[in-house]
């Protein structure tokens, strides 16, 4: 038996929070810094294998091979109508079948690819209140209570039914007031209370505190005035109004975009801080602007080590629910099952 099977991290009969502060006492400063990424290293002392948290999964897993990061052959998998569409069927029950399928498939994957997947950036739950907005197919319409119910039944159709294990995680986006296409990167949403209360929050909440989300990304747009990377709103209404149980991740290269195109701060570092402090947990940018920008707050007293240990916490939290450091392999030992059971079945990947 490998030495760190014996370790707290592998022993999933203990609680989470021991097994966290655990991994949080054995690893390196530099190690957690490379965390504060969507992915995590290699860390073999641990055990710890490269995973990668994302991936698109609003109508079906997305693996096509168009993209810089993926020039391989495509993987076949399941294309469902666009959310948009799902929503007009008002039916839960369908909608749950194809989150279903979704988290199955992204455990396929998983089982073939041997990394990263499992906690897909979907579904997305913007209002979608003017049809001008260039991604309107991507939510399920107008309604807020509709909205939360098609994004429960799916999230809950990706998780399964463990009391424990999540079979793939769902992360929302984007949080919040986010149905502007022109200048979203830099401009700001103004809304009174009320508005933000019953209609762009109310999808947001009833996803997470009905449907079981387990993480949430952030908006490029600032809300009056503020960026979304930096609302405090992330970790006092997300966190613990609502008990978000994962990671809160921005979107894509918005780290940066905070110093660019919003003109917020003027250093990467600041908004590496300020974001941590909100609760961001996780930077889309490219990992060595972050790693930089990180060891940066750090050595300016900007951010203790106290504040990137959270972040740890709450990524790896989803990492051990989803059976990444299962000493006995339970999880993975069932999800893999299933997995080639789908395999058998379908012919995905023959």
């Amino acid at each position: 038996m490998e030495n760190y099977l014996k370790s707290p991290l592998w022993n999933n009969r203990l609680p989470v929070e021991e097994r966290l502060d655990y991994l949080i006492g054995e690893m390196t400063t530099e190690e957690k810094i490379a965390c504060l990424t969507t992915g995590c290293p290699d860390i073999s002392r641990l055990g710890i294998r490269a995973s990668y948290m994302g991936g698109e999964a609003a109508h079906g897993i997305e693996a096509r091979h168009d993209q810089a990061f993926n020039k391989g052959e495509p993987e076949p998998t399941t294309s469902f109508t666009q959310p948009i569409g799902m929503s007009a069927s008002f039916d839960r029950e369908l909608i749950r079948e194809c989150g279903r399928c979704v988290g199955e498939e992204a455990r396929a994957l998983f089982t073939r690819n041997g990394s990263g997947g499992l906690c897909r950036w979907a579904p997305t739950v913007d209002m979608e209140r003017d049809p001008r907005w260039g991604r309107t197919e991507e939510a399920y319409g107008e309604d807020p209570y509709l909205t939360g119910e098609m994004a429960s039944s799916y999230i809950q159709g990706m998780k399964g039914d463990d009391p424990f294990y999540i079979r793939c995680g769902a992360t929302l986006k984007h949080f919040y007031a986010n149905n502007v296409e022109k200048d979203r990167i830099s401009i700001s949403s103004s809304l009174d209370r009320r508005n933000k209360y019953e209609y762009y929050l109310e999808p947001f909440r009833k996803a997470i505190v009905e449907g079981g989300a387990e993480a949430v990304m952030t908006s490029y747009n600032e809300i009056n005035g503020i960026p979304a990377i930096v609302n405090e709103e992330v970790r006092t209404i997300l966190k613990e109004a609502w008990g978000l149980p994962g990671h809160v991740v921005c979107d894509g290269g918005d780290m940066q975009q905070t110093v660019y195109d919003h003109k917020y701060f003027k250093t990467h570092e600041e908004t590496v801080a300020y974001g941590l402090k909100a609760g961001v947990d996780c930077f889309t940018d490219d990992k060595s602007v972050v790693m930089e920008a990180a060891r940066k707050a750090l050595e300016k007293g900007m951010i203790t080590e106290e504040d990137i240990d959270r972040s740890i916490r709450n990524s790896f939290r989803t990492r051990i629910r989803l059976g990444f450091f299962d000493g006995d392999g339970e999880c993975l030992i069932r999800e893999w099952e299933r997995s080639m059971s789908i395999i058998r079945n379908t012919g995905i990947f023959v």
